[in-house]
């Protein structure tokens, strides 16, 4: 049980970052500004460090709705809940699985979670 409440954390609290970062996105395409400052989208709720990111990287990465960028390290705090998938310079693309990449899964914006629910 405590592996799902766990789980439920790191997915809020990472949706939580990866929809600050969508405001960040659409504010940085609107004044043609890239690279973008991103914030880091670990699990670690006081996290405030930044990714400098193209726009293109960010969409790759925000075209797979358990796919979220972290600086180097802070993988750690999302536990069992997350997996490395790649490692580019200056920061990681990571993967929420398990309960945790069901909760941002549902969570995101961008993938029709209503459609999901009927």
């Amino acid at each position: 049980m405590s592996d799902e409440i766990s789980a439920e954390r790191v997915a809020l609290n990472d949706a939580t970052f990866r929809n600050a970062n969508e405001r960040i996105e659409e504010r940085a395409e609107s004044l043609d500004f890239d690279p973008v400052p991103f914030l880091c989208e670990c699990a670690d709720e006081t996290c405030t460090q930044v990714i400098r990111l193209s726009l293109q990287e960010y969409e790759e990465i925000r075209s797979e709705p358990t796919h979220f960028v972290n600086v180097p390290g802070h993988q750690v705090a999302a536990g069992p809940h997350a997996k490395v998938i790649a490692e580019r310079e200056g920061y990681l693309i990571v993967e929420k699985v398990g309960v945790a990449g069901d909760i941002v899964a549902d969570l995101d914006e961008r993938s029709g979670a209503e459609e999901r629910a009927s």
